[in-house]
């Protein structure tokens, strides 16, 4: 009978999404403290179930301010591919333009095979941009239209008579109004509050795997409070709205500066012989021109909270989206709070699934790992596993000393592989050439050699015991060193569970007690000499075997 999982690589996790959900939304006042990381972690420890099929990513803040370039501060499992448990903070400053009080982006993973559970949650407490004052930025003014672009000054009796010599037989002189009436347009005040500022915005995303049938995606968020430009626009629906950042106003051109108008070449206001009565003449034109209304300057504001969007088997759940904008000019695009779960082909029945491949895959970022590589009965035999979500699919087993393929096989649907093929080149066997490469598709495992100093055969379990054995090539240390047994406690963490020591030959043979779980993975290392004549010894190791507990 299998022994239940070992506590100490599994913790207890929600078995479905919505208590998930549940869980991870129990900390709405400390969103991003210490509390909802802990949440995360009672959630799903690292585990011994592979993540195969699942995916889980999360991004606390991502987005541009002033058009510049996309800032995204703290993500967890980002492009990982496979859902891990991951925890991430602020490890750098934001970006000068912007502050926040809490940043966290969280992913987690579990639940035995075939009835995974992954989460993500994503989010920041109090974020804030600048104030328009403090930001690098020059508005745009309100400019005058081409209709008030110039003016018709009268030229007549005297002034005639005296502007002639230079301008000819004139009776209307136009002067160019533009750069004199825009120096009156007003830029106003701009506001002092915060160009925008969110309490808190968490998103959630949660996927489960039920048993013989497909994934479940679900995810939702929160949202506690938003202004921008110091308006509070509550945390309602999705709003689309312009806010009035300088009011209205109006200019006299009665009031512009003259000295600002162009004035053909040889006339000049200063001019003793005509210049006040040009003056006179132009500023009684001026006089008679009607008042010049100035409109607002507005920003557009677009606020689009809890959007969820789904692209075949992805989910993605946005807290908010916030894009504020002024006389066509961004002044903010922030999605704050992402999560993104996935779960493509995730659900296998339990009855195919390898607890020992789950512990294997679970410690490694890797979907594709040759777990073994040895002579057997003048062949080469790898030992293998995959992502379950590789079943059926062709392994090809490349060997490095010649960069060719020299077998394929089969991926099981419980992810395991198995293959054999011909010894190579006697020139080759000894070297560090003489590696073996697993890949399918884009996926590569590691390179392994094919001889070692010390070999493991397939580990066996029953009744509760385990029983290893394997021999070490050699010739041996003096004294003959003792082989130390490992056990894997957690992906970073072994303990010794036996010391034993072989037989002259090398030969060993251990049984051990089973731990709780339904598997475990062991390592063994001793001392060796390197050569008959070389009494120095260096350590040497077994690769890692996982075993199914009977």
């Amino acid at each position: 009978m299998r022994r239940k999982r070992d506590s100490s690589l599994v913790a207890q996790r929600p078995k479905g999404s919505e208590e998930l959900m549940r869980h991870l939304r129990s900390h709405r006042a400390g969103l991003l403290t210490a509390a909802l990381i802990a949440a995360l972690a009672s959630a799903a420890a690292p585990s011994a179930a592979s993540a195969a099929s699942f995916g889980c990513e999360a991004s606390a803040v991502r987005g541009t301010v002033l058009g510049g370039a996309v800032i995204e501060p703290v993500v967890a499992n980002r492009g990982s591919g496979a859902c891990r448990t991951a925890a991430a903070g602020l490890n750098a400053p934001l970006p000068v333009l912007l502050s926040a009080n809490a940043v966290s982006a969280n992913t987690v993973f579990g639940g035995s095979p075939g009835a995974e559970t992954a989460g993500a949650a994503g989010g920041i407490a109090d974020v804030r941009v600048l104030a328009l004052p403090q930001l690098p930025i020059t508005l745009p003014t309100a400019q005058i239209g081409d209709a008030l672009a110039s003016v018709t000054v009268p030229i007549t009796g005297t002034l005639q008579t005296l502007l002639t010599p230079i301008l000819g037989s004139i009776a209307n002189l136009s002067l160019d109004l533009r750069p004199a009436l825009q120096a009156l347009v007003p830029n106003g005040q701009l506001p002092t509050a915060e160009l925008l500022r969110v309490q808190g915005a968490m998103a959630y995303a949660a996927a489960r795997c039920a048993t013989g049938g497909t994934p479940q995606l679900s995810g939702t968020s929160t949202v506690a409070g938003i202004s921008v430009l110091g308006q509070d626009l509550g945390i309602g629906g999705a709003l689309d709205q312009v806010l009035t950042l300088i009011d209205s106003g109006s200019i006299d051109p009665s009031n512009v500066d003259l000295s600002l108008i162009a004035l053909p070449a040889g006339l000049s206001f200063d001019n003793a012989l005509f210049g006040t009565l040009l003056r006179t003449t132009v500023k009684a034109v001026l006089d008679a021109l009607p008042t010049i209304a100035i409109p607002a300057t507005l920003a557009q504001v677009k606020v689009t909270p809890g959007q969820q969007t789904r692209a075949g088997t992805t989910l993605r759940q946005q807290a908010l989206r916030v894009q504020v904008s002024i006389l066509g000019q961004s002044l903010a695009d922030l999605v704050v709070g992402e999560a993104i779960v996935s779960g493509s082909g995730a659900c296998g029945a339990p009855e195919s699934a390898n607890a020992a491949a789950d512990l294997v895959l679970g410690c490694t970022s890797r979907r594709l790992v040759l777990t073994d590589v040895k002579e057997l009965k003048g062949r080469v035999r790898l030992l293998g596993v995959a992502d379950r979500s590789l079943a059926g699919r062709t392994v090809s087993i490349r060997f490095r000393g010649t960069g060719k393929t020299v077998t394929t096989t089969k991926i099981r649907s419980d992810g395991s592989f198995t293959a054999r093929t011909k010894l190579p080149a006697k020139r080759l066997r000894n070297t560090n050439r003489a590696r073996y490469q697993a890949i399918v598709g884009k996926e590569r495992s590691l390179a392994l050699k094919l001889r070692r100093r010390m070999v493991i055969n397939t580990p066996r379990s029953s009744g509760g015991k385990v029983r290893l054995s394997g021999r070490v090539i050699l010739p041996l240390g003096r004294p003959v060193a003792r082989i130390v047994v490992s056990q894997r406690v957690s992906c970073k963490s072994t303990k010794v569970v036996k010391r034993i020591r072989p037989d002259s030959k090398g030969r060993y043979s251990v049984t051990i007690d089973a731990p709780d779980g339904p598997a475990a993975v062991y390592r063994l290392s001793t001392r060796v000499r390197k050569t008959t004549r070389n009494r120095k010894t260096y350590k040497t190791f077994t690769m890692p075997r996982a075993i199914e507990l009977r």
